[in-house]
């Protein structure tokens, strides 16, 4: 039986090629879609899955509380809280201090390399799952001056693949101190949140910074590893006051969140969980889930639509004895047979695009990653696409009367009715795509072109090290000789990411309740200029006044904390500096756009050692249209201060770039799978409307007869395609408002939703559709009208 049904579909398909083509062709190209989709989907979900103890792994946070009533959740830890929760709850089995990432020049024997890595406490390698392929990971970290380098940094530093006898040998750090190999890093996993090449031990930043130990000042991450069996609520319970009971305010609350669950759920509103890029994982399901049913729907529309030329046929096949159950089973086994057909194409198609889809979206997607689980998938989803898009025809062409249809009355089912809902389902889900992507695109461009209150064109940023650290003040005026090169200063910090932090900060009339987090810049004489700040009061710092080096600029959010407009002249204490506000700028945004603007405080770092201004940045301010005069200039100058140093910098505005390459990325895919949705659309829409100009094929040859012009019969066949359409954009343009609002909420900073992606989202659809039935209608209007009456 199961052979006569399969030489019966052969068949078939072979009479209706055209028809065939449309279903495979539309199922493929749904199928890749939502192919790519599960493949992205599960990168995002493998991230940092592959600790031994990832499931007793946790991030410390705080829930800052502020007098206005608004929370901040901060993962910058103060740094006594790590032994005190270790020596304070049994249920915390290691609190390991970890910096923030950071990069430094590991050199060795003339060979010198820029690297990410961290300073991180004992435990490290013991807490997280890193394999070292030398050393010992319990005692890595133990001595002061020693460091762990990843294997291929240990290849480039000392030439040999024979990673035991690395162990000993000495690296020099940033052109620092010289730290001695304790162990030899097996390569990071991609999925892993903590990228690096080098580890040293969190000592030896300690030295250097011992304002982390106070209590009040927060600069690192802290990670907890929980003992077997303890209850995250009962811990946080227990946690939420220590950094209270032991610093000199209130309104800060300590809790621990899932490492595992901060990369794709580690944004958060007023002190409580709120998604993050998980809900760029719900939505691309969704989106996988629908490009596979406007696939469906097609086959659906099609197969309903061309019932009445198998009718005969299943009215002989239930005369001679076939039951509906097997008609309909027949019919199950077409849809599954198209939908293999097409899977293997899509499969085939997923192989071919696997670098190109994954330069898109900036990961590394390989045939190896595509293990049994994810093939095993892909497989179900075919299968069940091909159930889902040969039930209804399957339910509706088994039950057809056999006697009405052989007689030549009726007994078949229009379907008209369904296949109408099933095309607005269709384009209303394909604009609701469109509306999303130009949503994303709206407020790219308005984070591109808003004001930031600093100009972050033509900076160039670059760490400074070796003699043009030592000699700063040299470096400087030889900078400043080059061509193209308006200001040099430098700073602890990129302008545009969160650095130190503290609550010590008191002056006249501070309310001694009030929680609050000030963002801490240290920088030298020409910061503001060179970043073109707005002194909307009083002065930046000067090299005519000597008290500067206690003084401080404040930004206007600051002002606003203090209670009043102008703070020019207003005492301020904290850090040991005793000094007076000299002037203040306009807001500028430190962090992404998510975040509000925080009060931030600036610090004149010209009393600095040279040990505490070690890794600050460099920011040269270049001429315009004189690019390529400066960085020659500022490479020649660099490389005499600093010989053998890696000469690598980075423009301000890239950095700022960087800070939405995800939303980029996520906006490309959002594009490139609205498309799919579009065509796969349209392409039922040209079979339906290709059937349909051959249903009416003789009703247009008498209309033309009769004097209809072609507009007119063209108009006629595609006005209740495009109807359709326009119901669709009823449909969806409310579904996608309530989207774009609630994406756009996350943005502290955001664009204002106006009508225009829904006009071009609706027209592009409108105009897709015309086009696509416009095609069959010209063709049908165009027809000889006496090839179609000929019988008549």
């Amino acid at each position: 039986m199961i052979q006569n049904y399969l030489l019966t579909a052969l068949r078939f398909f072979r009479r209706q090629k055209g028809y065939t083509v449309l279903n495979v062709l539309g199922l493929a190209v749904g199928l890749l879609g939502a192919f790519l989709i599960l493949l992205w989907v599960q990168d995002e979900l493998r991230q940092d899955r592959f600790h031994a103890d990832g499931d007793r792994l946790f991030m410390a946070m705080r829930n800052i509380s502020y007098s206005n009533g608004t929370i901040e959740t901060a993962r910058a830890i103060t740094y006594p809280a790590a032994a005190a929760l270790e020596t304070a709850y049994a249920e915390i089995e290691d609190a390991e201090m970890v910096t923030f990432p950071n990069e430094a020049v590991l050199s060795h024997d003339g060979r010198a390399f820029r690297e990410r890595g961290y300073w991180a406490e004992e435990a490290f390698f013991e807490m997280f799952t890193f394999p070292l392929v030398a050393g010992d990971p319990a005692t890595a970290l133990d001595a002061p001056d020693g460091i762990v380098i990843s294997e291929q940094l240990a290849q480039a530093l000392f030439q040999t693949d024979d990673f035991a006898s690395v162990l000993g040998r000495t690296v020099r750090f940033d052109d620092r101190h010289d730290a001695r190999v304790t162990g030899v890093a097996a390569p990071v996993p991609e999925h892993s949140s903590l990228q690096f090449d080098w580890i040293l031990p969190f000592e030896e930043y300690y030295a250097r910074n011992t304002w982390m130990d106070h209590w009040s000042n927060s600069g690192a991450q802290l990670y907890v590893r929980l003992a077997e069996g303890a209850d995250l609520a009962t811990v946080n319970d227990k946690i939420g006051g220590l950094i209270e009971e032991n610093a000199d305010y209130t309104g800060v609350a300590l809790f621990l969140y899932p490492f595992q669950a901060y990369h794709l759920s580690g944004t958060f509103e007023n002190g409580e969980q709120a998604g993050g890029r998980i809900e760029y994982v719900r939505a691309f399901g969704v989106v996988a889930f629908f490009l596979v049913l406007i696939a469906c729907i097609n086959f659906m529309n099609l197969a309903t639509a061309r019932a009445a030329q198998r009718a005969r046929e299943i009215s002989v096949r239930k005369t001679l004895g076939a039951t509906r159950s097997g008609l309909a089973a027949q019919f199950l086994g077409e849809a599954v047979l198209v939908a293999l057909i097409a899977a293997t194409l899509a499969l085939v198609a997923l192989v071919s695009l696997l670098p190109v889809f994954g330069e898109v979206a900036g990961k590394p997607f390989e045939l190896g990653s595509l293990g049994p689980g994810m093939w095993a998938l892909f497989i179900g989803v075919a299968l069940t696409a091909g159930l889902l898009a040969g039930s209804y025809p399957a339910l509706v062409l088994s039950r057809y009367n056999p006697a009405g249809i052989l007689r030549g009355g009726g007994g078949v089912a229009s379907g008209g009715l369904l296949r109408k809902v099933l095309v607005v389902g269709q384009f209303a889900a394909s604009i609701l795509l469109i509306v999303g992507t130009l949503v994303v695109y709206l407020q790219i461009d308005y984070i591109q072109t808003k004001n930031l209150g600093l100009d972050r064109e033509n900076v160039v940023m670059m760490t400074l090290e070796g003699g043009a650290l030592d000699q700063y003040d040299t470096f400087r005026q030889t900078l400043l000789a080059q061509p193209g090169i308006e200001m040099v200063t430098t700073t602890n910090q990129d302008p545009l990411s969160v650095g130190n932090s503290t609550s010590d900060p008191t002056w006249d009339g501070k309310d001694p309740e009030a929680q609050l987090d000030f963002h801490i810049i240290q920088a030298s004489h020409d910061f503001v200029e060179t970043m073109r700040m707005e002194v909307v009061s009083g002065r930046s710092f000067s090299r005519a006044f000597g008290a500067d080096t206690t003084n401080f600029v404040v930004n206007e959010t600051m002002a606003q904390v203090m209670g009043t407009d102008d703070p020019v002249g207003e005492r301020l204490e904290f850090w040991g500096r005793d000094g007076e506000i000299v002037g203040m700028v306009e807001d500028f945004h430190m962090t992404s756009l998510y975040a509000p603007i925080e009060p931030t405080i600036l610090l004149l770092d010209a009393t600095l050692s040279r040990a505490q201004m070690l890794g600050r940045m460099l920011a040269v301010r270049i001429e315009p249209g004189q690019t390529a005069e400066a960085l020659a200039g500022l490479e020649r100058t660099f490389a005499t201060f600093s010989p053998g140093v890696p000469f690598d910098y980075t423009f301000l505005d890239e950095r700022f770039g960087r800070m939405y390459e995800s939303e980029r990325r996520i906006g490309t895919l959002a594009n490139l799978f609205a498309l799919v949705a579009a065509f796969v659309a349209c392409l039922g829409l040209f079979g339906l409307a290709a059937y349909a100009a051959e249903r009416r094929r003789k009703e247009v040859g008498v209309r033309k007869v009769l004097g209809a012009s072609v507009p007119g019969v063209v108009a006629l066949l595609s006005r209740e395609f495009v109807a359709l359409v326009v119901i669709a954009c009823a449909v969806a343009f409310p579904l996608a408002y309530l989207g774009a609002e609630r994406w756009l909420g996350g943005f502290a900073y955001r664009a204002d939703l106006s009508l225009t992606p829904f006009l071009l989202a609706g027209g592009s659809a409108l105009l897709l559709a015309a086009l696509t039935v416009g095609i069959q209608a010209w063709r049908a209007a165009t027809a000889d009208p006496v090839k179609s009456l000929r019988y008549e």
